[in-house]
């Protein structure tokens, strides 16, 4: 006898979940721009269609919809269960990364948009008015040299004008900056993984600074503040660093013909400056104790005092009182030009001649942020014009900038702003 099977019904193929996804990603929009055609499909199990559905799209702050509604929308699904977005439009400072999330009855969906230049960042050279921007420098950056940006992951980056593009310098940046020696060549010192380092720019030539501790902080050319207070300049050519004081609160430095680095700063509350390339230390006679260093020879006391200490003379001068924030820089490599805001006023004041102008047309409360240079509390970037007594605003809605002075007369701003659409 044969045995025959018997017959079994088919089992019923099991019902899989609802799903919804972003199909024709990843979305990369610039700031200011439209992002089309994105697009969600949506199955009722995973495999067939779901059409006619209602599916609600909403869009993360830094993203609207084109017609400038923000709110979420709900959009039906074609027969083949696809819905086609509108455009979609980045707005000036989206973050660079703002994700778009969708639902329908039994499924979500998310997708990240990738924003590009949502913040601009340019040169400004207030003598030829030339503005190029500075392509390649991220949302969230900040300058901090001539040319020069920290960016949000630590990356530290250079934009050659002339090339038009963005110089990587260094990652895992915590401090750093970039001056121009002999006038002209770009240089840089920063901290790179808890190591100080400089770098001649043009020549990609970087060189770790043997004697740095670990830790420091970048305050200028081959200058650096260690965390228990002491200071140290870094001599390339000898390859071996300096201490030039300990217990030092603050110090700026500055290049006196445009290659002698001349550090000013305060140690254990006294006004001092070192030159580096002679060796020569002098004591600020006249300034008080506990003041702050600003610029090349000035100090800051918390009373708003500036004093600018003339080392030739052994003298101080008090430029002005109710002094809010202040720099001096170096005009044609030797003249000391401050530029301060005194009782909400901006003025500038030139040591070599005593003279004192009120920077007129510049913004009350503004900021000094280089030579002859304001950030009014608007975000307007204004440049003082002495020799016709008129503002020239830079640029409108900036979030940092820095002066150098290029051929020791030339100033050129680096900064960074909010992009208008």
């Amino acid at each position: 006898m044969i045995a025959t099977a018997a017959a079994m019904p088919l089992a019923a193929a099991s019902a899989g979940a609802p799903t919804l996804k972003f199909v024709n990603g990843p979305y990369t929009v610039g700031g200011c721009s439209n992002l089309t055609g994105v697009t969600l499909a949506a199955t009722t199990n995973g495999t067939t269609p779901a059409a006619s559905t209602t599916v609600s799209v909403v869009l993360p702050s830094g993203l609207t919809w084109a017609d400038g509604f923000t709110g979420p929308r709900s959009f039906t699904t074609d027969p083949n269960g696809k819905v086609v977005l509108p455009a979609i439009k980045a707005t000036p400072n989206a973050a660079s990364v703002p994700t778009m999330g969708a639902s329908m009855t039994g499924a979500n969906a998310t997708a990240p948009v990738a924003v590009t230049a949502q913040v601009g960042a340019k040169i400004y050279d207030v003598v030829s008015a030339g503005n190029p921007p500075a392509t390649g420098i991220p949302l969230g950056s900040v300058a901090v040299g001539h040319g020069t940006f920290l960016n949000p992951d630590g990356s530290l980056v250079y934009f050659n004008t002339v090339a038009g593009k963005a110089m990587p310098l260094a990652t895992n940046v915590t401090s750093g900056t970039t001056v121009l020696i002999g006038s002209t060549q770009s240089y840089s010192t920063y901290v790179s993984g808890g190591v100080a380092m400089v770098q001649d720019v043009a020549t990609g030539t970087t060189i770790t600074a043997a004697g740095v501790p670990n830790g420091s902080t970048a305050v200028g050319h081959a200058t650096f503040l260690a965390a228990n207070g002491d200071l140290y300049y870094f001599n390339s050519a000898t390859n071996a660093s300096v201490l030039v004081a300990s217990g030092v609160s603050s110090a700026k430095v500055s290049l006196f013909a445009g290659t002698q680095p001349v550090l000013t700063f305060v140690a254990g509350g006294v006004a001092r400056a070192y030159n580096a390339t002679t060796g020569n230390y002098v004591t600020a006679t006249g300034v008080p104790a506990g003041t702050t260093a600003v610029g090349h020879s000035t100090y800051l006391a918390p009373d708003g005092l500036l004093y600018y200490y003339r080392a030739a003379t052994n003298t101080t001068t008090v430029v002005s009182s109710g002094v809010s924030s202040a720099t001096t820089a170096l005009y044609g490599g030797t003249d000391p030009y401050v530029t301060y805001v005194t009782t909400g006023i901006p003025a500038v004041y030139s040591v070599t001649n005593g003279t004192y102008q009120t920077a007129t047309g510049v913004p009350a409360n503004s900021v000094v942020v280089g030579h002859a240079t304001y950030l009014a509390p608007d975000g307007r970037l204004v440049y003082y014009n002495a020799g016709a007594n008129a503002p020239i605003v830079l640029d409108t809605g900036v979030t940092s900038a820095v002066v150098h002075l290029y051929g020791g007369t030339d100033p050129i701003a680096t900064y960074t702003h909010n992009l208008v659409c």
